[in-house]
């Protein structure tokens, strides 16, 4: 049966995993050009940009996984006890990345032995594998419907590294031309080019595993309500791509974020009217109509609060007039 106030409450769910896949990624995905930036004095310039690219916003982003989780714990109690009873090994693995990245991000800055810093630089880099990976793992083993670690969570995991990314150094770019860093501007574009194709080769292959895995999914998303959100990834990411090989700096950012997105939208409207695929619906799952009612109040209220302030923290900070880097 269809039920528009379960129904909001699943789009508004979808709506804050999609918001924690984008604005996060790019941190995550400046993360992980931390850890490839290497060792030695060329690596020094790019985490610098790095460091001052994050420091004003990266906590922030973490508000958008707490309005999830609070929203499936609420919103969707059959949910999220199937979820987190048979995923808890996976959701402990990307939170104990997403508390090391936070810790280590701070020590590296007061770590005064080399030896040290490079431990701080390293334990980084890696938990910004962790998070993301074992985050996406978890969306893949709902979206086979068996909650278990396998073929399509780990392509899920991999396509979410590749966008990851991807998206962190498109981000990283602008920082860089922001700052007027041409050197750094080459170095992040060549690696957001790279990024791109890594993301097509796995995406690709990913969807091969998802059509052995679960092809009823695959056929939702490819000739179903999934399909606008497929092409508009297919079409945004080369075009990225292409606006950054030509230096044509113009959109890019905002098509990053959107041909992310699409993936998630992609993803969430193609097992829709399923929350766990061939096993619970959306109306199934969902709290008592004064729950629902009360969860889409609260959340309206949160976005009119936060989303305001956080929209006047991206703006300065892409101003450059938070925490600009010494030249």
């Amino acid at each position: 049966m269809n039920d528009p106030l379960a129904n909001a409450s699943a789009f508004v769910l979808l709506l804050a995993i999609t918001a924690y896949s984008t604005a996060g990624g790019v941190d995550f995905g400046a993360g992980i050009w931390d850890l490839f930036a290497g060792r030695g004095p060329q690596s020094r310039r790019p985490r610098e940009l790095i460091d001052h690219a994050m420091a004003p916003v990266w906590e922030v982003n973490n508000v958008w996984l707490v309005l999830g989780i609070v929203l499936c714990w609420t919103g969707f109690p059959l949910l999220f006890q199937s979820v987190f009873a048979a995923l808890y090994p996976l959701f402990t693995l990307a939170l104990i990345g997403l508390i090391l990245r936070g810790a280590f991000f701070a020590f590296r800055h007061i770590a005064a032995d080399p030896r040290a810093h490079y431990a701080a630089d390293l334990v980084f880099g890696l938990s910004s594998l962790l998070t993301p990976f074992f985050f996406a793992a978890c969306l893949g083993a709902i979206a086979s419907g068996r909650l278990a670690f396998d073929q399509m969570s780990v392509a899920f995991g991999l396509v979410s590294l590749a966008a990851t990314a991807f998206s962190g150094a498109s981000f990283l770019v602008g920082d860089a031309r922001r700052y007027g860093f041409d050197d750094l501007v080459a170095y992040f574009r060549r690696r957001a080019i790279l990024a791109g194709f890594v993301l097509i080769t796995i995406g690709t292959l990913a969807l091969g595993a998802i059509g052995l895995e679960a092809p009823a999914l695959l056929r939702s998303m490819l000739a179903g309500v999934g399909l606008p959100f497929v092409l508009a990834t297919m079409i945004l990411t080369p075009l990225v791509m292409l606006l950054l090989w030509r230096r044509r700096y113009v959109w890019y950012r905002v098509l990053t974020v959107t041909g992310i997105g699409s993936m998630v939208f992609a993803w969430g409207f193609a097992q829709s009217p399923y929350l766990l695929p061939g096993q619970l619906t959306i109306s199934q799952a969902a709290a008592p109509h004064s729950t629902q009612l009360l969860l889409l109040a609260v959340a309206a209220v949160l976005v009119l609060v936060i989303g305001p302030a956080m929209a006047l923290l991206y703006y300065l900070d892409q101003r450059g007039a938070l925490e600009p880097p010494e030249a």
